[in-house]
Formats: structure tokens, C-alpha cells, sequence
């Protein structure tokens, strides 16, 4: 064979190979970013800093600073500030820049808590804790956002608009710098810029470096701060500008723009665009304008032109309403929307009337004009602006002579009192011409005369509509006097001695037509004879008119025997115990309430409260109750929605002492909030519908604001009189002595018990001191009798809820109004439906053709009702554009990457974007995610109706082609994948690192299969069903779902108390199935299923052939706050039959498999070993009667002290094998080590290509061992498949559970303040903080099941793309060394 030569250049070609491929795979770190301690001071100082709450930084190894203020100690306040500060002092005179990563490991949630950087004028003595009122320019984190502030002695602190208003939270990291050009300063937050302009702020000395305040822990990393030389003078050359005209409001390019700084030691540098910042430029109004820029403190100005816009062209988007017409109609343009093109595409407006005229026949067409000549009229559009420049629309004007006018309904009224108005509210007319067409006729168009309502009988009322007429027929009559009648009740209820008193007592006369006319005193007389004082019973009292021709009417009053009130007090309910929830008892009758910090709650279902009261008849007494109340402490800041105080009516109690969830119906008047989003104030509020103290029936709380400022201890040291009554009309509540506020519900109190509890409480984060008690109880018989609540009247709106892009040729149009009326629809200038009636809250379809590869405009004209209760009867119009596209890739395929844009066409070649393809992919089309990285700022949108078949569905896969699975990283920025749509299957794509309290990835569809997919690193659940709409109603919640072979991991939320792997939870519909899944390292729970009961059950879910381990801790070790179990099956003790079978729980920081509370759960051949909390607990509140079901359960430990497992005795059986805490069930004889090595095995876990776990002979020999204990005449569990991802795909075809479990089909969520989870953790107690030995590492697993490290601030290593190029530059390092050896042979 021939060598080769190889000569010098070849060797040298092939090192410089090796050594950039090496180069490719190293992270340097910037020299900046290696600092010294020395080059800092530190100091704590100003308001409320401490040594122990602001303690100095801790350096770390890599160079990066940990700093931390805890406890509440330093803010940053409007006029002062308190920080833990680590600086260098410069000139102030001179420019710098500061630069720092910051990495949040903890930010609490209060408006004063901050970090970043700043610059001040000066720095206090280290821990003095009087408040500073320096000078400072700062950007970081503020308000619970992302901001720049400062403060210039002026006033009150500063704040520019939030770089991001997402909260910081765990783990995110924020690129922060400050840069000052003489009096500008450039503040930046992760490349988005600010600029402060703020002359002569610093003298002499100005100190600049990193923060934190009140409650921040945060790693800062790359940290430089540079001075910049002084600059003698700036030399621009504007002559290369590419670009020196500019149209208004065009953006500044400054390409060609040369800049040189000359420095006052001589020297020289060229600069770029980088390099300066832009002072000035106005291009807001044409002229030669000025631009001004700034480096470091010097300024140079060049002049650019702006130039006037010009229209280019006019469109008309959208038709008026109307375009036909009679001859004599008035020309109506509603519904005309014009758009300019300025400058050949520029920029394309929607344009103000102002900005147009419209010409019909060379004359001005005004609103109103008279159309008088028939025929098809073209209506010309004509710029304003650029008078040449126009467009056009036609309308037709018939001849057709109006023959008559048709009464189709009469108006709702047609009795009239004297002096009444006319109102034709409810007419329907149509005019009907002489070529057999007919057009509606609105009231406001119609002539009416002949009406008379000044004299009584019946008249002829005319209605004119261009001189045709027709008419109807009113009665007029007299109002009649039909009586008189208690307006105003006096006191109606006495004890034994009491003297009759009427005081108080109001007669009115009333007239047919709702008149009331109050009464004199002297006109009538008061028959109390029969009252006795002296005996106990009800006495009618007499009302005698002295005017003969009015009746007598009578009320009743009672004699009640007095009895003395006995107060009780008692804690019960969720979240309470006895050293949080106490009762003092103080000097002068004073009585204390407390709730400590996490003591109870009060939420949409249920509550947890510390309760003083005493004790009524539900159905026979009414009351009022009222005191003085000061707050000693009520709620965090900010406040967490559960806390709560005042006094509380209920229809029951729990028990002494019982933390459980507890439900009653309520009403009580206090401080009240009802979530993290609602103002916290003193609040009238009921919950309603609670049917059991399981909270069967929730209806939620309705709540009405007193007074919208949260109570204090400053506010409420004098003057804060809380009252509530009950009425036979509703609860009453009153603050002080300002107005009263009813809520019409009162019978709720009468469903439970036949007492009702009324009294004070606190709740959560309140003490309370009351005094001045006064609780007056009277007789419901005999007191007023029931008000109907008014009825409020609606705002008329009509909602536009089809998608706005299609790729279908028969569009669905859909419309939703909530209140009745008659809609007229057009698309472009074609009427598709006219006058059409539409009931109120129905949901309107409408079919139509649309054009491929072109938009569709829609104007909705919908008429309200006038007969209806409501506020207007404006008509509405609504404009709506639908974008109809097609594409076609190869083998029809769609195809996305990374680089794709909105300009692709769907080829390998030239793909599109994610969301393009999304949008209008067709059914049965697939889209093709080629790998990659896919960042992303928004959420992954899949819209409700956007669907696919069950014979054609929308796919989005990965690329079958591709060496490494594509990442769609959503970067911490926002939440990750909302998925509404119906027949979807995704398939073997990643989904990472949503932004915190964020979820991964929601399902909210019906019928869609997710199919080997990761999610992790998000910011809370990795994969959740769960609706993703409002809906209330379970048959409209996510059903029949399967989520298939797919892995979730590393899930964490910034509380890292709520993160699950899986979760189906709070609004789940029927039939969703986890097939082959693994849920491991999840901060919270591997899966969840929890329920509430203000959302009730939940469809029943099936677990089948997966495993969770590992959950409570991350793979890094991070010991998570949460619940920290394997499979998390219920929430609140209600009943959903959920299944779950052949699958497996171990290493998990809680229990391996818990029923939550929920008493149905089924369990069907699983097995559980090495849970920190136990392997299995299944238990539920002692009111409730479980029906649990367990069949083939080995729980096993590879150790000693682990706690047994906890179960009822029932469940006992010779085929379960369970944990007593030193043994398992005959462990010895039945359950051999061997055995139990073989199912351990099953912790180096390993998945195929597909996602597909290697169980090997797991389920097998579990079933050849399980086969001796299970008799033959005994239910077969489900037999297990060779491969569980072989059995049918559509989970409507889920294998059913035994035939004696019945599936409960009631749902919904609860506390509507709040986000989809609420508080969705463990209900037996508060949350679990046991921390767990994490000693086993396990690592991540790749699709190959091969093991992988897991390095921090990494996706993990189903993204192969680093590791396949270090591969690469190993092979050719070799080929480079084989090369080298050959020369030197040769």
C-alpha cells in the first residue's frame, strides 16, 4: 500500500483540530470573576440590621461570595435603608462599572427584602441599626421584582418599571450591572437596560458593591468592578452612516457610526457601539435631530433628519355592519375598520375616523346621511394624511317601497300608571318591502305618538317608520291603594318582666304599582292587650288605621324566659394544636385569641380555628353580636390567604383538640383575605353548600369588602367594633357605625347540627383581645320576616372563544354571550348570518369555509335584549381575525428546529418555529422536533380546540433521524408546556426548567398520549392533568389521558415543598392513565393525586407498571420541605377509587405509597422497600369508613429502625406481605433474601431507546411467588404484558379495576385565589420536615439506561450534544497522535 507523506503543515493542521475541539468543550472563566476578599470591605448597617441576622460573607473556593440577611433584619425602605453591604470606595468623580452573577439560594416574600447592587454616598459604622437616609443608585431585586431604584435625597425612593415581575425565586440566576458614565448610570438586568440621569449625586467619596436585605441568601459570582480612564474629548465621523434619514418614530441605526475616545494619558481607542450609550434622540417629530452620545461623562453630538410618514396604501380590514339599504335609510359606518401602510410597509395602523373621510359620489358620506339613489354605490376611503391615497367598499341601496311594519313582539309593558313614561323595551319590529325582503327595526328608530298616560283607559299607541305606521294597544289607570304594611320592624322579642315597647316601628300605605307612602304616627293606633309580660309565648299586636277604608294588620312579637349565656371555647380543625391555638383570659374581661403562625386556616372548604363561643338554637333564633376588637397580630407580609379573625356564626364544630379537616357552613365578619392575590381587609363573608364535615357540597366563599386596609395593631387600638347579625333575610355586618352589609344566604347555618356556634376566632397568623361583648338573641318566627335579595343587574359581553389560526378549511366559530340577544355576523364584506337570536351562556358554533393560505376578518354585531335585567343595552361589536395556513414538509411532515422562524416552510431545509408549527399543524400532520436547544422566554401553547381526531391525531415528535432528543428549555423565564388541546401524541422530547411555581408541563386536554418525554428542573410538578381553563365541572376537566414510558425529575419549587414528579390532582376527569413512567429526586412527591374538598372528587386514575424513589431530595442531595412520598393517592378523606398496580416505591423521604386521607384507594400487586416513613400507609380520618383494597403488597427493609407500615388490620392477608417494624409477614419462611434481592435490583433502573423500563424477570418471578398465596377461586390480579407499553393506547381502553369498585364521577377545586395546587400537601398534619439519608447518589439515567453525572446548573443527559463532541475530539486526537508517530516514523 502507498504511504501517505505527511509533511509539517499536516501535523500542525491536525494539533490546531485537536486542541479547538478540546478548546470546545471547556468552560473558562472569566479573569474578572477571580477576585480577592481583600479587595472588599464589608458592613452592616442601618435600619434594623443585627450581627446574627446580617452576618459577613462567606468566600467560596470558585471566588464567589455567599451573603446572607435573615430574621427580618435591614429593608429597604421609601425614605431608609438597612443592608448587609460588601464595597470598594471610589472617586466619585470617576466612571465605573460593577458587575456580578447572582444566583438566589432564598428570598422571602416581603416588598422590603432585596439584593443587587448599588452605588451610595456613604456607608454607616458596621452594625449600627438607626436607618440611613443615604444617597444610592441600586438595581436587583425590589417589591418582589426585578428592578432599578434609587434614591437622590428629594424624597421618597425611586423606582423604574420591573425588569421582570416574576418574584426571584431558588436557584435563578440574574446577570446584574451598573455602570456610571459621568451623571448617567446604565443599569442592566440579564441584557435589558435602564438609564438614570442624575447630575452631582456623589461628592468626594462614593462606595460601590453587592447587597441583601431583610431576608435574601444569594451566591454572587463573576464580580469585577473596573474604573474606566478619564476621557479628554470624543472624535465622531458620521460620514460612513449607512443610515441619516429617519421616518417618525424609526428606530436609531448607527451602523458605519466611527467613534474614538481620546484619554487624557495620550492615548487612543476605537469604540464600539458596546462601548456608549445614546443620550439623546428624539424621533418623535421630524426636523434635524440632534444625537447625543455618552462615554464615560463626555458627550458628542451629530444631527440626523426625521422625515414625515406618508400612506402608502389603504385597506378597509374590517365592513360596517350594515352595507345594505333602502332608499331614504340612514348611512351607519359602525363596525368600518380602516388600515394605513405607511412607507411601503413600514408600519401598517389600525387609523382613527379622524384620519379618514368617506366620499359617495364625490360628496362627504357623513354618519346619519340620507341614502336617497338606489343602485350598487361604491364608498371611497380617502387618507387625511395623504389625500391621493385611497381605497373603497360598496354598499347597496334598493328601491323596493316599504309596504308595511310588523309587530312581532309587543313591548313588556303595556299597563301604565299615571304620569308614567313610555317604554318599548321588549318590542320586535320588522319593516317589509314590496320585493318580499324585511329588515329589523330597532326601538330607537321608531316614531312613537298617540301615547298618553295623563288620563286613564285604553289608547292606541302609533309607531311610525318612514311614514308607515302601525300600532298597538296600552291600558292607563290609576294607581290603587291595596293596604298598609310594617316598613320598618320595631323590637320583637321580650323576656318575662319586659315592658312592651313599639319603638322603632314604621308604617307605610302601598299601592298597586309598588308605591309606599309613609304613615303617620297619629294615623293609626297600637293594640298590644293581648301582650303578656308575665308568661312565655308569641302575642299578636294590632295595627288599627283610623282611615275606615284600610284594614288592620297585626305582627307578632315573643315572651322568651331569660337565660344566662354560657361561653365555651375550643381549637379544632386543620392545622391546629394545642401549643399554637390557646385562649387567655386577662384583667378588666379582657379575652385573648391566638393563632400562632401556621395555627389553622380558613380556606374555600374548610378551616382550622381558635373558637370562643356559645350556643344557639339553629332554627329558632336569630342574633346580633357585636365587640371590641384589638388586633394584636394578623398576617404576614405578604399575607398567605389562609389567616383570618372576627366573630364567626357555623353550623358545627369539630372535636376538642382534633387537627382533621373539618367543614361547616359560616359567616363571620373580620379580617379576611381569601388568597395570595386578594386584598386582605375586614371583610362580610359565608361559605355555603357544605353538606358534611367532609366538606361534601362546598360552594366556596362569597365575601363583600368593609373596609379594604389590612387590621393593625395601630389601626385597631381604638375604634374597631366588629358586629354580626343574623336575620331572616341573610347575615348582617357592620364596622363601627358605617353602613351596614348583607349577605342574602340565611339558612345555611340550619344543615349539620340544630345548633349553631356563634362566637370569636382566629385563625392562622392572628391574636386577638375582646372586649364589650354584647350578644342580643331574638325569636326568627316573630322577627322580620325574609327580604329577597335585589337581583343585580349583568353587564351585556359577548366572548370570541374560537383560535385565531387554523390550518382547517372548515373553520369552527365560536361564541359564548351571557346575556340573550341577536347577533349579525360578517366576514369580509359578506353577511354570513343576520339577527340571529343567541341565548345567554350557550355556546354558538358556526361553520365556515375558509380559503387556504389566507386571513379571514369577522365583525360580530351582537344586540342585547332590552327586556333583560341589565346594565346597558349598547350594542357590542367585535372584531376578529382568523389566519388560515398550510404547510408541507417533506412526506407531509412539519419540521421545527431550533433556528427555525415564522418564515420557514416546514422542509428540513428551511423549518419553522415551534409555535408556528403548532398552530397550524393539521390532523393526522406530524410535527418534527429536530434536535437541539430550544430556549424559550413563553410558554409552549397547545389552545383549547386545537384538536386532533381519534383516527387522525396532531403529533409533535422528535426526530426519528436525530442522534441526541431535542430540549426545550424554557430558561427559568416562564411557565413551561399549557397543553389544551384533545388527540395529541408527543413523543421523545425533553422539557426543561420552567420558572418557579410554574409547572412543566399541564395537561388539560382529553385524549392525549405523552409518550416518552422528560420533564425536570422545572419550577414546580414536572407533568401535571389538571384543567387549564375555569371550568367547574368534572365532565369538562382533562380525561383519558395516558402518559407513557416518560421520566420526571429534579422538580422544584422555590419553597421546595411542592414540586412533584407526576401529579393528577384537584380538576381531573375520568380515565387518565400513567403507564411505564418514573418519578425520582422530585422535591416533593413522586406522584400526587391530592383532592380538596371545595374541587370534591376527582376522576379515578390508574398507576400502572412505574416507579417512584428518591422523592424528597434532588439528585445533588438538596434535602427538599415536602411531603417526600413515592405515590401520593388522595387529599381531605374524599373517596376516588384511584388503581394502581405492578408498580414500585423505594428510597422515598416519607412513605412509598399513601392513601392520603383517600379511604378508596385500590392497590393491586406492587411491592415498597427502604421508604424513610414507612412503605406503605394507607389510613384516613376516623369519621370516614374506609373500603380499601390491597391485594399482593411486599413491603420489605434492607435495614433496621424503620418505622412499620400502617394499615387496617383487615387488610391483613396471607398473599400481603407487610412491615411490622422488626419483621416482614413470615419473612423468614415465605419472603427469602434472595427475593428480596431480586426486587431490590430493581434500584439500577434502566430504560430503553423508547423510554420503556428493563424490568427483566422482576414481575415475572413476583407473580411465580405471589401464585402460592393466592387461592384459586380468588379474583386474578391484571396478568402482566412482556411489555407494558404494548397494551392499548388509548386510555378508554384501560383494563378495569375489580367489579365490586364503583367510580365516583363528582369533582372540582377550591380556593379560587390562589394557584391550581393550593396547598396541595399531606392533610394528616403539617408539612414533613424529617430529613433522610441520601447516601445512595443514585445518578440520572440516560435513554440507555446508562448512568450519568449530574453536575449543577446542567441539563441533564438526555442531551448528549457536549458529550458527543468530547467524544469527536478524543477520536481525532488520536487520529492527529496516529498521524504524528507516521511523520516520525517516516
Amino acid at each position: 500500500m502507498r504511504r501517505i507523506p505527511v509533511n509539517f503543515r499536516t501535523k500542525k493542521l491536525a494539533i490546531i483540530v485537536v486542541i479547538m475541539l478540546l478548546l470546545s468543550n471547556i468552560h473558562f472563566v472569566p479573569i474578572t470573576a477571580i477576585i480577592s476578599k481583600d479587595d472588599f470591605e464589608f458592613r452592616a448597617f442601618g435600619a434594623n440590621v443585627s450581627e446574627s441576622g446580617n452576618p459577613p460573607p462567606i468566600w467560596n473556593e470558585n471566588g464567589s461570595v455567599t451573603m446572607e440577611s435573615h430574621s427580618g433584619k435591614g429593608k429597604i425602605a421609601s425614605s431608609e435603608i438597612g443592608i448587609a453591604f460588601l464595597y470598594q470606595q471610589v472617586d466619585a468623580n470617576s466612571n465605573f462599572i460593577i458587575h456580578a452573577t447572582a444566583q438566589v439560594e432564598h428570598f422571602g416574600a416581603n416588598n422590603q427584602v432585596s439584593f443587587g447592587l448599588m452605588v451610595t454616598n456613604e456607608v454607616g459604622e458596621n452594625y449600627t441599626s438607626s436607618g440611613k437616609d443615604t444617597k444610592y443608585i441600586a438595581v436587583g431585586a425590589l417589591d418582589q421584582e426585578l428592578k432599578a431604584f434609587y434614591q437622590n435625597g428629594d424624597g421618597d425612593r425611586t423606582r423604574l418599571d420591573a425588569f421582570s415581575s416574576r418574584p426571584p425565586s431558588s436557584n435563578e440566576e440574574y446577570t446584574l450591572s451598573l455602570q456610571k458614565s459621568g451623571d448617567m448610570y446604565t443599569l442592566r438586568v440579564n441584557g435589558e437596560s435602564q438609564t438614570i440621569t442624575e447630575p452631582e449625586l456623589f461628592a468626594g467619596d462614593a462606595f460601590v458593591g453587592l447587597f441583601v436585605s431583610r431576608d435574601a441568601k444569594v451566591t454572587f459570582s463573576d464580580i469585577f468592578i473596573e474604573q474606566t480612564k478619564k476621557v479628554h474629548s470624543l472624535e465622531i465621523d458620521s460620514s460612513q452612516l449607512a443610515k441619516k434619514e429617519y421616518l417618525l418614530g424609526e428606530d436609531l441605526d448607527l451602523e458605519g457610526l466611527k467613534v474614538k475616545a481620546q484619554y487624557s494619558d495620550g492615548s487612543s481607542e476605537n469604540l464600539s457601539q458596546d462601548d456608549y450609550m445614546i443620550l439623546e434622540f428624539d424621533n418623535t417629530s421630524v426636523g434635524e435631530k440632534p444625537v447625543t452620545i455618552n462615554y464615560n461623562g463626555m458627550l458628542a453630538t451629530f444631527y440626523v433628519n426625521v422625515v414625515p410618514l406618508t400612506v402608502t396604501e389603504l385597506q378597509v380590514k374590517y365592513y360596517p355592519v350594515k352595507t345594505d339599504y333602502y332608499v331614504g335609510d340612514s348611512f351607519d359606518s359602525k363596525g368600518l375598520v380602516v388600515e394605513a401602510n405607511y412607507n411601503h410597509g413600514y408600519r401598517i395602523v389600525e387609523l382613527d375616523s379622524s384620519q379618514y373621510e368617506l366620499l359617495l359620489e364625490g360628496e362627504k358620506l357623513d354618519d346619519h346621511a340620507r341614502l336617497l339613489d338606489s343602485g350598487r354605490k361604491k364608498v371611497l376611503v380617502q387618507s387625511l394624511e395623504t389625500e391621493d391615497v385611497v381605497t373603497s367598499f360598496e354598499i347597496n341601496i334598493s328601491d323596493a317601497e316599504i309596504t308595511g311594519l310588523d309587530i312581532r313582539r309587543l313591548p313588556a309593558k303595556t299597563t301604565y300608571y299615571v304620569g308614567e313614561a313610555i317604554d318599548l323595551r321588549g318590542i320586535s319590529v320588522f319593516a317589509q318591502y314590496a320585493d318580499g325582503s324585511e329588515q329589523h327595526i330597532y326601538s330607537n328608530q321608531l316614531e312613537v305618538t298617540g301615547f298618553d298616560s295623563e288620563t286613564i283607559g285604553e289608547k292606541e299607541i302609533m309607531i311610525s317608520y318612514r311614514q308607515v305606521n302601525s300600532s298597538f294597544t296600552i291600558n292607563v289607570k290609576e294607581k290603587e291603594l291595596q293596604g298598609i304594611e310594617i316598613t320598618e320592624y320595631p323590637q320583637t322579642t321580650f323576656y318575662i318582666g319586659d315592658t312592651f315597647d313599639s319603638d322603632g316601628l314604621k308604617i307605610s300605605k302601598i299601592y298597586d304599582n309598588g308605591d309606599k307612602e309613609s304613615l303617620p304616627e297619629t294615623s293609626y293606633t297600637i293594640d298590644a292587650t293581648q301582650y303578656n309580660a308575665t308568661t312565655t309565648g308569641k302575642y299578636p299586636i294590632t295595627i288599627q288605621p283610623k282611615d275606615s277604608n284600610l284594614a288592620s294588620i297585626t305582627y307578632p312579637v315573643t315572651v322568651r324566659e331569660r337565660k344566662e349565656v354560657e361561653w365555651k371555647h375550643i381549637h379544632f380543625g386543620q392545622s391546629t394544636s394545642d401549643s399554637k391555638n390557646k385562649i387567655e383570659f386577662l384583667e378588666n374581661d379582657v379575652i385573648r385569641l391566638i393563632a400562632e403562625d401556621g395555627a389553622g386556616k380558613v380556606t374555600g372548604d374548610h378551616d382550622g380555628v381558635t373558637f370562643y363561643y356559645a350556643e344557639l338554637d339553629a332554627s329558632k333564633d336569630n342574633f346580633v353580636l357585636s365587640a371590641d376588637i384589638k388586633v394584636n397580630n394578623y398576617a404576614k407580609d405578604p399575607h398567605d390567604g389562609q389567616e383570618s379573625f372576627g366573630i364567626m356564626a357555623r353550623d358545627a364544630i369539630g372535636e376538642p383538640g382534633d387537627s382533621s379537616v373539618f367543614s361547616s357552613n359560616i359567616a363571620a365578619i373580620g379580617g379576611y383575605s381569601g388568597g395570595t392575590r386578594n386584598p386582605n381587609g375586614t371583610q362580610l363573608f359565608v361559605r355555603t353548600g357544605i353538606l358534611s364535615s367532609d366538606g361534601e357540597g362546598s360552594q366556596g366563599i362569597q365575601h363583600l369588602m368593609i373596609k379594604d386596609e389590612k387590621p393593625t395593631p395601630e389601626n385597631t387600638e381604638v375604634n374597631y367594633r366588629l358586629k354580626l347579625a343574623k336575620t331572616n333575610s341573610g347575615f348582617v355586618g357592620q364596622l363601627n357605625n358605617e353602613e351596614e352589609q348583607i349577605i342574602f344566604e340565611p339558612d345555611i347555618l340550619q344543615v349539620q347540627d340544630d345548633k349553631m356556634y356563634v362566637g370569636f376566632y382566629t385563625a392562622r397568623v392572628a391574636t386577638i383581645d375582646i372586649q364589650n361583648i354584647e350578644l342580643q338573641v331574638s325569636e326568627a318566627a316573630t322577627d322580620a320576616p325574609k327580604v329577597e335579595p335585589p337581583e343585580q343587574p349583568i353587564e351585556p359581553d359577548i366572548d370570541i372563544v374560537s383560535r385565531t389560526e387554523t390550518s382547517d378549511e372548515t373553520y369552527m366559530l365560536r361564541m359564548v354571550a351571557n346575556v340573550r340577544g341577536l347577533i349579525t355576523i360578517r366576514k369580509g364584506g359578506e353577511t354570513i348570518v343576520s339577527d340571529q337570536p343567541m341565548e345567554a351562556n350557550n355556546l354558538e358554533e358556526l361553520e365556515i369555509k375558509m380559503v387556504e393560505n389566507q386571513s379571514a376578518h369577522f365583525t360580530i354585531f351582537f344586540q342585547p335584549d332590552d327586556t333583560q335585567n341589565i346594565t346597558n343595552t349598547n350594542e357590542i361589536i367585535e372584531h376578529f381575525q382568523v389566519i388560515m395556513k398550510n404547510y408541507h414538509g417533506e412526506d407531509g411532515n412539519i419540521y421545527v428546529s431550533p433556528q427555525g422562524t415564522v418564515n420557514g416552510d416546514g422542509t428540513r431545509d428551511k423549518p419553522l418555529d415551534l409555535d408556528t408549527a403548532i398552530k397550524f399543524v393539521k390532523q393526522g400532520q406530524k410535527i418534527i422536533v429536530q434536535e437541539g436547544h430550544y430556549t424559550r422566554k413563553k410558554p409552549l401553547v397547545i389552545e383549547k380546540y386545537n384538536d386532533g381526531t381519534e383516527q387522525n391525531r396532531k403529533y409533535l415528535i422528535a426526530d426519528p433521524q436525530a442522534m441526541t432528543r431535542p430540549v426545550i428549555d424554557f430558561d427559568k423565564q416562564s411557565e413551561g408546556v399549557i397543553h389544551s388541546g384533545d388527540y395529541w401524541h408527543v413523543k421523545g422530547i425533553d422539557f426543561a426548567r420552567s420558572a418557579g411555581n410554574t409547572k412543566g408541563y399541564t395537561v388539560g386536554g382529553n385524549h392525549n398520549i405523552i409518550e416518552n418525554v422528560a420533564t425536570y428542573e422545572h419550577g414546580d410538578t414536572g407533568l401535571q392533568i389538571s384543567r387549564t381553563d375555569q371550568s367547574n365541572n368534572i365532565e369538562e376537566w382533562p380525561s383519558y389521558n395516558l402518559v407513557l414510558n416518560s421520566i420526571s425529575f429534579d422538580n422544584r419549587d422555590p419553597s421546595e415543598n411542592n414540586a412533584d414528579g407526576f401529579a393528577a390532582k384537584l380538576t381531573v376527569g375520568e380515565g387518565n392513565i400513567f403507564r411505564g413512567a418514573v418519578a425520582h429526586n422530585n422535591i416533593d412527591d413522586g406522584w400526587d393525586l391530592y383532592t380538596k374538598l371545595g374541587s370534591g372528587p376527582i376522576g379515578a386514575v390508574l398507576i400502572e407498571y412505574s416507579i417512584a424513589y428518591n422523592n424528597g431530595f434532588l439528585t445533588d442531595g438538596t434535602d427538599g420541605a415536602g411531603d417526600k412520598n413515592g405515590f401520593k393517592l388522595g387529599g381531605e378523606g374524599i373517596h376516588v377509587p384511584h388503581v394502581i398496580r405492578n408498580s414500585v416505591a423505594f428510597g422515598n423521604g416519607a412513605y412509598g405509597f399513601t392513601s392520603n386521607s383517600n379511604p378508596g384507594v385500590i392497590a393491586i400487586d406492587n411491592f415498597a422497600f427502604n421508604n424513610e416513613k414507612g412503605n406503605l400507609h394507607w389510613s384516613t380520618y376516623t369519621t370516614i369508613r374506609e373500603d380499601f383494597s390491597l391485594e399482593r403488597f411486599i413491603s420489605f427493609h434492607n435495614g433496621d429502625d424503620y418505622p412499620k407500615d400502617v394499615y387496617p388490620t383487615r387488610l391483613q392477608a396471607k398473599d400481603n406481605f407487610l412491615y411490622d417494624s422488626t419483621t416482614t409477614n413470615k419473612l423468614d419462611e415465605n419472603l427469602p433474601k434472595q427475593m428480596k434481592e431480586l426486587l431490590a435490583s430493581i434500584e439500577n433502573i434502566e430504560r430503553d431507546e423508547n423510554g420503556q423500563i428493563i424490568w427483566g424477570e422482576v414481575w415475572n418471578i413476583f407473580n411465580a411467588f405471589m401464585s402460592d398465596y393466592t387461592d384459586k377461586d380468588e379474583v386474578e390480579g391484571p396478568s402482566e404484558p412482556t411489555d407494558p407499553s404494548d397494551l392499548d393506547d388509548e386510555p378508554i381502553d384501560q383494563e378495569s379495576p375489580p367489579e365490586d369498585v364503583n367510580h365516583s364521577n363528582d369533582g372540582d377545586n377550591s380556593n379560587g385565589s390562589t394557584d391550581e395546587d393550593g396547598d396541595g400537601n399531606s392533610d394528616s398534619a403539617e408539612k414533613i420536615n424529617d430529613t433522610a439519608d441520601n447516601s445512595s447518589d443514585l445518578a440520572r439515567n440516560d435513554d440507555d439506561g446508562k448512568e450519568t453525572s449530574s453536575e449543577d446548573n446542567e441539563l441533564p443527559s438526555t442531551a448528549t450534544y457536549v458529550y458527543n463532541l468530547l467524544l469527536f475530539g478524543l477520536i481525532v486526537l488520536s487520529f492527529g497522535m496516529i498521524l504524528l508517530r507516521r511523520g516520525r516514523v517516516k
